[in-house]
C-alpha cells in the first residue's frame, strides 16, 4: 500500500492543495485525479468565497468600528451637551430667580413711589392748610392786636372812669360837707 500526503497550503490561494507522492506517480487513476482536481477547485472556490466573506466581514467590522468610534464621539458630545444643557438650566433658574427678585424689588419701588406721591399730595394738602391756618393766625394776630389796643383803650377808659368816679365822690363829699357847713351858718349872714 502506498501513502499519499496531502498538504494544505493556505499561503497562496492558487495552490490550494499540493500532492506529494511517495516514489509512485501512477498511484491514482485519472478519474480519481480528476475528482481530486474538481474537489480541489471546489475547495479553492469555497476558500475564495470564504476569503471574500472574511474581507467583507473585515470591512463591516471596520465600518462597525468606525460607527462605534463615532457613537463614542456622539455619546461624549451628547454627554457634553447634556452637561451644557444642565448648566444652562441652572443658569436659567438662577436668572429666573434674579428676575423674580428684580420684579419684587421693582414692585416694592413702585409701591414706594406711589406712597411718596401720596405723601407729596398729603404734604401739599397740609401745606395749603398750613398756609390757610397761617393766614388765619395772622388775621387773629391782627384782631388780637386790635383787641389789645381796644383793651388798653378800654383799660384807660375804665381807669379814667374810676378816676372820674373817685373825683365825683370827692366832689359829692365836698358838696355834702359844704352843705353841712352852709347849714351851720346863721341865716342872716350874707354870702359874699
Amino acid at each position: 500500500m502506498q501513502l499519499i500526503f496531502i498538504e494544505a497550503n493556505f499561503g497562496s490561494p492558487d495552490k490550494l492543495l499540493t500532492f506529494k507522492r511517495n516514489d509512485c506517480k501512477n498511484m491514482l487513476s485519472k478519474d480519481e485525479l480528476q475528482q481530486l482536481k474538481s474537489e480541489n477547485e471546489l475547495l479553492r472556490i469555497q476558500l475564495q468565497d470564504i476569503t471574500e466573506m472574511i474581507n467583507i466581514r473585515d470591512e463591516e467590522v471596520g465600518i462597525l468600528r468606525k460607527k462605534a468610534a463615532y457613537s463614542v464621539l456622539l455619546q461624549s458630545t451628547l454627554e457634553g451637551n447634556l452637561e451644557e444643557i444642565t448648566q444652562m438650566q441652572n443658569n436659567i433658574g438662577e436668572q429666573q430667580r434674579l428676575a423674580a427678585g428684580a420684579a419684587k424689588r421693582e414692585m416694592a419701588m413702585e409701591e414706594e413711589i406711589i406712597q411718596s406721591i401720596e405723601m407729596e399730595k398729603d404734604f401739599y394738602t397740609i401745606r395749603e392748610k398750613y398756609e390757610s391756618s397761617k393766614a388765619a393766625v395772622r388775621d387773629l394776630d391782627n384782631e388780637l392786636a386790635d383787641t389789645s389796643i381796644m383793651y388798653k383803650q378800654l383799660a384807660g377808659s375804665i381807669s379814667r372812669v374810676a378816676e372820674l368816679e373817685s373825683q365825683l365822690e370827692l366832689a359829692q363829699l365836698e358838696i355834702e360837707h359844704l352843705k353841712q357847713q352852709f347849714q351851720i351858718l346863721p341865716p342872716n349872714l350874707d354870702v359874699i
